[in-house]
């Protein structure tokens, strides 16, 4: 449904505890990504935690150049403490400033640095319901968020300021079973303060029907996607993301054409025999220059 004001509530966006009936591997994450054009300088970083699990897992990538400049996976860290606006794993803090406003991301290793502030410049899209009763235990929040980050990237000892525009997604709830997700495509993309936009494929198994969820903003509103259609180009037996040839058309029936033109460095994660990659993409909407992911995953095949 059309909005103009936050789609989450504060309570949402905050760290969240597993009921009773939860599932055992229930899971809670924020990930952040964002890219500067002028200085070649990106970060993409995702905080996991399965509570029931005793286990919290991170990801962390600093590119530079059209290279992975330092990266974190530590995949069985412990579940950091309940604090108010603030989650800290592996050295990564993620501190609310303002909620569903503003954060500020720390993180410090060895010569390597993050201190940026990441300032939402529209409200926070919140998926659509599509497993039931909110109390029901496969029940999941999902909000996805554009924002602009202003700081420092510090690699090998040499600061670098960022000023760009940025994503983010938090999401709670259900069951993240790596070993079940087939295949994905997770698009996200800033384009201007003016439009940011979200789209996601997925496949539970071979044979599977594809699931399509997503949505934007345009300036004014944060719109439902009715219509998704999405052509990944790949290498490496389908790999390697190369870009995407994307159409959407939103709940107003406007059509938008979005090209993922080129990524420029892929960020790669491994669970088990599950691959998450993090591809930064620059992509072209009209006459318009944006940035933003092209995220892979798939389970390799025996």
């Amino acid at each position: 449904m059309a909005s103009t004001v936050h789609m989450a509530t504060i309570e949402d966006d905050q760290r969240h505890v597993p009921g009773s009936d939860s599932l055992p591997l229930w899971n809670e994450s924020f990930w952040f990504a964002f890219y500067d054009p002028r200085t070649e300088v990106g970060v993409t970083v995702r905080l996991g935690i399965f509570a029931n699990q005793e286990e919290a897992n991170i990801y962390l990538f600093l590119v530079h150049g059209g290279e992975v400049a330092h990266s974190l996976i530590d995949l069985r860290a412990p579940v950091p403490p309940q604090e108010v606006n603030r989650l800290a794993i592996g050295g990564m803090e993620i501190e609310w400033k303002e909620s569903l406003e503003s954060f500020r991301l720390r993180y410090q290793h060895e010569a390597h640095s993050i201190d940026v502030m990441w300032k939402g410049y529209s409200p926070t899209y919140l998926y659509p319901s599509r497993n039931g009763a909110a109390n029901e235990p496969r029940q999941t929040g999902h909000i996805e968020h554009g924002g602009v980050v202003t700081g420092t990237i510090t690699l090998a000892g040499t600061p670098y300021s960022v000023d760009c525009l940025g994503h983010r997604d938090h999401s709670w709830g259900g069951e993240r079973d790596w070993t079940k997700l087939h295949h994905w495509d997770y698009l996200s993309g800033e384009i201007g303060k003016d439009f940011w936009f979200n789209a996601v494929r997925v496949v539970m198994g071979e044979g599977a029907p594809e699931i399509f969820i997503g949505g934007l903003w345009d300036g004014k509103e944060l719109l439902n996607l009715d219509e998704i259609r999405m052509d990944v180009r790949t290498a490496d037996d389908g790999a390697r993301q190369l870009g995407v040839d994307l159409h959407l058309v939103d709940e107003r029936k406007r059509e938008h054409h979005i090209v993922g033109e080129e990524v420029l460095v892929i960020a790669p994660t491994q669970f088990g025999r599950t691959w998450c990659k993090d591809g930064f993409a620059r992509y072209r909407y009209g006459d318009r220059v944006g940035y933003g992911i092209i995220e892979l995953g798939y389970v390799e095949r025996p």
